[in-house]
């Protein structure tokens, strides 16, 4: 399938992260976090993110994985897989704190945000990294989109491409945050009551999607 115009992109946060984010009015790089005081929690799993802060980017403005805002194509990645089943030291909680927030590649742009963008899982041997839109093709939008993504006999590559992703160097502003997706109600009212304490100009739509989760 082609890419999608618009072309969303995904962010999955903790819930208890978003008043922190409304407070910066940005998403940070982990290499750009500012030292503000604010306490932000993590989801991620340490050995994975530690690769992470040393894999070199080839294109675009260079640097580490760490200098950039990571984004998926798709929704139900990988990792949330295994935050949802406890496989993430740490983490206990499941899915149902987490949410989504979404933008697109052209809110980026529109943001005048640099960029890059992988047709895999970043860390990944065979994975190919672009920083021309004109490449979005080389994007497998069928695994980016597919519920059901392990590796089989046919496929042994599946689960690599479905956790392609966008990076936004260095930050992405609030502003180009185009609304936020949660598991049910009852995070759509903690979401909706975390927003209500921010100016009119941070507010999002919070819509109730459980086909993003498992």
């Amino acid at each position: 399938m082609p890419a999608p115009i618009p072309t969303p992109i995904y962010r999955m946060i903790h819930i208890d992260n978003l008043d922190v984010l409304l407070n910066r009015q940005a998403l940070h790089a982990p290499h750009l976090t500012p030292q503000d005081g604010l306490t932000y929690r993590t989801i991620h799993d340490t050995d994975v993110q530690a690769k992470r802060h040393l894999q070199p980017v080839a294109v675009g403005p260079g640097g580490t994985i760490h200098d950039y805002v990571p984004f998926y194509f798709g929704p139900r990645s990988p990792m949330l897989l295994q935050l949802h089943t406890g496989r993430v030291a740490g983490y206990t909680q499941r899915q149902d704190p987490l949410v989504y927030l979404v933008s697109s590649v052209q809110a980026v742009i529109a943001a005048h945000c640099q960029f890059i963008f992988s047709d895999g899982h970043g860390l990944a041997t065979y994975t190919n990294w672009y920083d021309n839109l004109a490449d979005l093709n080389k994007v497998d939008w069928s695994a980016a989109y597919a519920t059901r993504w392990n590796d089989t006999v046919e496929d042994m590559d599946r689960q690599r491409r479905k956790q392609a992703e966008f990076l936004v160097y260095q930050l992405c502003p609030w502003s180009a945050i185009e609304s936020i997706a949660v598991l049910n109600p009852l995070i759509q009212a903690n979401a909706k009551a975390i927003l209500g304490r921010h100016a009119p100009s941070l507010q999002r739509l919070v819509d109730v999607h459980p086909e993003l989760y498992y």
